[in-house]
């Protein structure tokens, strides 16, 4: 009897399984009890291993979305120094030797101890790759490829690095990055506190300018892989699953014109070179060295900074790939001029003249000059210039009593005519018989002695303080005064602690102990500009996502500090005298206005107020310096201007004679090329290429050109 073909199929069927289920069983029996303490001991000792993976720094870019910093990618050789565990220190010596050679061949100069002191830097993690030359010829990638057997471990990877699209232009603003010091770790870890930015020793980090004041913004959100590792340290695998890819930091926008920035560089390291070129009048005096200088210009409406110029100056890219001491050295050098020093904001000078402007204010706001009974004189009031004043609070008759200036012969001035024609003799009368001499109180209602009103208003307008600008190492200058003596003497700076007569006196003229940086005097006239608004001055414009123009992330708007709230009454005559400055008009001839002359300056229809100032440094050549703001308009040059001045400029030359000879003229050709909106755009790196290109390439053709017109064997072949 033949059984069911149906039935015996599914007793097969059912046997199968019954196996199958039999055998997984008996699997699943050995690994829980058999292998269950192998497998226990694995999973306690393989343990996964973070290792970060740099993000992308931010762009920087200017106002109008110019990129100025960028990134690159490049090639980079790498040692992975687990490999080299293995390897026996003859080995890996002959490794270095020929990956130094290497890399040497291909364009990066590289010796074997350096790789060799890279490999024992312990700053590294132990599953990172180590970088041992940067930005490599792409051709090397092929070559370590094809040979691996000769250069175990090594790899040449891709990452990115920073790129300067317009070469130094703007540097000491922009400022660089560097490999992160374990100080600088320890100052932005914090132990208790899970970072989505953490920073691992070796990675890259702002050092100076917008890269160091905008680090949280412009550091992306590393990546991060993570390794299998046994108990021996041996990489066996990744979790592909928990891999983070790096994000990018945010762009940040800045309220530079880069336009113009190029302008005033280009302007300033002209004006010193041709500062250099003028003849000393007497051979005993010091020669004009005009080594540096400074640039700055700011909007006065908002507080932007629209360009800031330091010269000498440096390339930034030179820290991409690290910099030598030797060469640090030359960039801090006072024998260098000390290139990397940022002069708008760390260079302090006496602002000489051009701080006659506060005194000027001072002067009007604390009753010196005015109607009140205590007024020295009326602000219209003549006063004869004869070259000199005589301090009248001298106990005997002596020369020291007598405060000269360059001008002689006489003349009659008012506050307005003093400024135009800086009479060093009214401010002296100013200081000495306004400031110090008259009946006064020991201290006002706030605290200042009456004595000190040039101080106090010299102060709220900004100076002997940080002007709060989004740069680091500012420094603050300094407003002299009987605190300030006495803090000097107790330092051992001052030989006295006593604030005399004839400090105010001095004081009066911007000169003496008095210090401004580039930057607060440009603030300072632009305070004047707006009617005493005292802002902040910015260099951050706003934040967005990266490569998205469109994402604004946070916006940087005004920063207001304080409201003087100036007067019209004061400020017309003082405005009056400042417009006089670059103009010759009939007998009234300004401290400028041959500089601006010499430019055809439209002032009938972009009227400058200005200062020139010349600072005396013993032993050396005089500061050169100048101050101004516009357009502005004013009653007593019957102009109207239409809005309220838009830039307000300060020039400071070092060893470079008058401010009417260097810095004014330097002012004169920035301010000219804005009055006529003919600012030409900045060229980068790659433009300045190409034209130089263009032009060596002219040039041959010319030569070839006159040699074949002048070859006797050309002219003998020609028809």
């Amino acid at each position: 009897m033949h059984e069911d073909p149906q039935w015996l199929r599914m007793r097969i069927f059912a046997f199968l399984a019954l196996s199958l289920l039999s055998a997984l069983g008996a699997r699943l029996w050995f690994l829980q009890s058999v292998e269950h303490d192998r497998f226990e001991f694995q999973a306690q000792t393989n343990v996964l291993e973070p290792v970060y993976e740099e993000a992308p720094r931010g762009r920087i870019l200017d106002r109008k979305g110019m990129v100025l910093v960028d990134n690159k990618v490049v090639q980079v050789v790498t040692i992975d120094r687990a490999e080299l565990g293995g390897l026996d220190a003859v080995t890996k010596e002959e490794l270095f030797v020929r990956l130094a050679i290497a890399v040497s061949r291909s364009g990066r100069l590289t010796k074997a101890d350096a790789i060799a002191n890279e490999i024992a830097d312990r700053s590294y993690g132990p599953f990172e790759r180590i970088p041992v030359a940067i930005d490599v010829d792409p051709d090397l990638l092929v070559f370590i490829g094809e040979r691996e057997d000769e250069f175990p471990g090594v790899e040449v990877v891709q990452r990115t690095v920073r790129s300067y699209p317009y070469g130094s232009l703007a540097a000491h603003i922009l400022g660089y990055v560097g490999s992160i010091t374990r100080a600088e770790w320890e100052s932005v870890t914090d132990p208790d506190e899970e970072s989505d930015k953490p920073y691992q020793l070796n990675d890259e980090i702002g050092k100076t300018g917008v890269e160091r004041v905008f680090e949280s913004e412009l550091r992306g959100v590393p990546g991060i892989r993570y390794l299998r590792v046994d108990r021996s340290s041996n990489v066996i695998g990744e979790d592909d699953d928990r891999r983070r890819e790096p994000t990018s930091g945010n762009d940040v926008w800045l309220t530079i014109d880069i336009d113009l920035q190029a302008l005033a560089e280009q302007e300033l390291s002209d004006g010193l070179a041709s500062a250099r070129l003028q003849e000393v009048r007497d051979p005993a005096d010091p020669p004009f060295v005009a080594s540096a200088g400074s640039v700055v210009v700011t909007d006065p409406q908002t507080g932007d900074v629209l360009a800031m110029a330091s010269y000498p100056t440096y390339e930034p890219a030179d820290f991409v790939n690290g910099i030598s001491f030797t060469q640090f050295n030359e960039l801090t050098s006072e024998d260098n001029f000390s290139p990397i020093l940022n002069r708008a904001i760390q260079g302090q000078y006496a602002p000489g003249s051009t701080f006659k402007l506060v005194t000027a204010y001072a002067a009007l706001e604390e009753g010196v000059l005015g109607e009140g009974p205590d007024a020295i004189r009326g602000v219209y009031d003549a006063y004869v210039d004869r070259g000199d004043y005589t301090y009248s609070g001298c106990f005997e008759d002596s020369d020291t009593c007598i405060y000269r200036s360059p001008f002689n012969g006489s003349r009659r001035v008012d506050l307005t005519a003093a400024l135009t024609v800086s009479s060093d003799a009214y401010f002296y009368e100013i200081g000495g018989e306004g400031f110090w001499r008259r009946p006064k109180e020991d201290l006002t209602d706030d605290g200042v002695s009456e004595d000190e009103g040039i101080q106090k208003w010299a102060t709220l307008m900004g100076l002997g303080t940080d002007s709060g600008i989004q740069l680091p190492y500012e420094r603050s200058g300094a407003v002299p005064d009987r605190d300030y003596y006495r803090s000097q003497f107790d330092l051992g700076v001052f030989g006295t602690d006593q604030w005399f007569g004839g400090s105010t006196i001095i004081l009066s003229i911007g000169q003496g102990e008095l210090l401004v940086t580039p930057l607060q005097l440009a603030n300072t006239y632009a305070t004047f500009a707006n009617g005493g608004l005292v802002y902040q001055p910015n260099i951050g414009l706003k934040l967005t996502r990266s490569g998205d123009e469109s994402d604004v992330v946070r916006e940087m708007g005004p920063r207001l500090l304080r409201d003087l709230n100036i007067p019209p009454e004061f400020r017309l005559p003082i405005e009056q005298g400042l417009l006089g400055v670059p103009r010759r008009d009939g007998s009234s001839v300004g401290t400028a206005w041959r500089a601006f002359s010499n430019v055809d300056f439209p002032l009938g229809s972009w009227p400058v107020a200005g200062k020139t100032g010349t600072a005396e440094v013993q032993g050396k050549a005089d500061t050169s310096i100048f101050a101004a703001y516009g357009p502005t308009d004013n009653p007593g040059y019957k102009i109207d201007i239409a809005g309220e001045p838009s830039v307000a400029i300060a020039v400071v030359l070092e060893e470079a004679g008058f401010g009417s000879s260097a810095a004014a003229p330097v002012a004169a050709r920035i301010l000219e090329r804005i009055a006529t909106d003919t600012v030409d755009p900045a060229r980068s790196v790659e433009q300045t290429e190409a034209l130089i290109a263009a032009l060596v390439a002219a040039r041959l053709e010319e030569e070839e050109e006159l040699q074949a017109t002048t070859d006797p064997d050309a002219e003998a072949a020609l028809p």
